[in-house]
């Protein structure tokens, strides 16, 4: 017969081994949830992320397309002045054809050009889809024989020119012709101007050029 502490003993130890089983199924279902549920919520986590770099994406696109929108606002607006702009501010020296106009103002104004010296001429050709192009200004001096009054008009006719010219300097000295053997003073003057002119064109390598014989390159 079994006594009283016999089976308390055999009570409490059938309670541990039930206790024990029970915290290894917590823990077993513990680890099989973290196993189940982790990759889920790492896959949660990866769509957060991907959200989110969509709508960086997203609000970077949209900005470009504001801007698309106002750069075609803006060409739509100036489009049709497009071949004045070229002309003010051509892509590329085109110095033989302005050099041709500064002469003809000048015979227009009764004056001859009798010396033209360029300085930071390119020696490429610009190409009208060149990427960052900048303002390039070409510097030269030219000399023209004339009256006074005639230097007045070349200079009006040349603030009027359509390609943008800046006088930077103005030299005018009395000319003296000879007349029969003997030295005279007529009213002839030799004026000196200083001009800058400005294009369109990437940086390039430059040289000098000079214009004599009424303009012609030598």
């Amino acid at each position: 017969m079994v006594s009283y502490k016999q089976q308390l003993q055999q009570t409490e130890n059938k309670g541990l081994t039930k206790d024990y089983f029970s915290i290894l199924a917590s823990l077993a279902l513990l680890i099989l949830l973290i196993l189940v549920i982790y990759p889920a919520i790492k896959h949660i986590a990866e769509i957060n992320k991907e959200i989110s770099d969509a709508r960086v994406i997203k609000a970077g696109l949209e900005a470009k397309l504001d801007a698309l929108a106002q750069a075609r606002t803006n060409y739509d607006e100036v489009k049709n002045d497009l071949g004045v702009l070229d002309l003010a501010l051509p892509v590329g020296s085109n110095l033989p054809p302005y050099l041709k106009s500064v002469e003809d103002l000048s015979s227009k104004s009764g004056l001859k050009i009798s010396n033209a010296q360029f300085n930071n001429v390119p020696l490429t050709k610009t190409a009208k889809t060149t990427a960052s192009l900048q303002t390039t200004k070409i510097s030269y001096k030219i000399t023209l024989d004339g009256g006074f009054t005639n230097f007045e008009q070349f200079l009006v006719s040349l603030e009027k020119f359509i390609r943008v010219s800046d006088v930077t300097g103005i030299d005018i000295t009395k000319g003296d012709q000879s007349k029969n053997g003997q030295s005279s003073t007529s009213g002839t003057l030799t004026e000196s101007l200083g001009i800058d002119t400005y294009f369109l064109g990437a940086p390039t390598t430059t040289t000098t050029t000079t214009s004599t014989s009424g303009g012609k390159t030598q």
